[in-house]
This record gives C-alpha cells, sequence and structure tokens, in this order.
C-alpha cells in the first residue's frame, strides 16, 4: 500500500510580498540589470517578472 505525502502552502502572504517587491523597486533593478533585447516590444521584463509572481 502507498502512503500519499499530502503539503498545504500557505497562499495569504503572496499579495503582500509582491506589494513589498513593488515598493523595493524591483522592476526598475531587473529592467537595469537585464536590458531588454532590441526587438523586444510591449511591457518590461521587469514588469513581467511581477506579473508572474503575482499569478
Amino acid at each position: 500500500m502507498t502512503e500519499f505525502i499530502i503539503t498545504n502552502e500557505r497562499v495569504d502572504d503572496i499579495p503582500i510580498l509582491v506589494t513589498q517587491m513593488e515598493q523595493m523597486g524591483i522592476q526598475k533593478l531587473i529592467d537595469q540589470h537585464f536590458p531588454a533585447h532590441g526587438n523586444w516590444q510591449g511591457k518590461s521584463l521587469g514588469e513581467i517578472v511581477i506579473i508572474l509572481l503575482r499569478k
């Protein structure tokens, strides 16, 4: 018989962490250190990272 291990992760801290990252200026730091390719259009890499972390 196989035992399943179930783990739970809290997600209630994610909005707090994302807001803190925005206040710290993580988006601007990412954009400064990782410039976008010349053909990149639309949102910056920093904006994309913050959006993905919200999900």
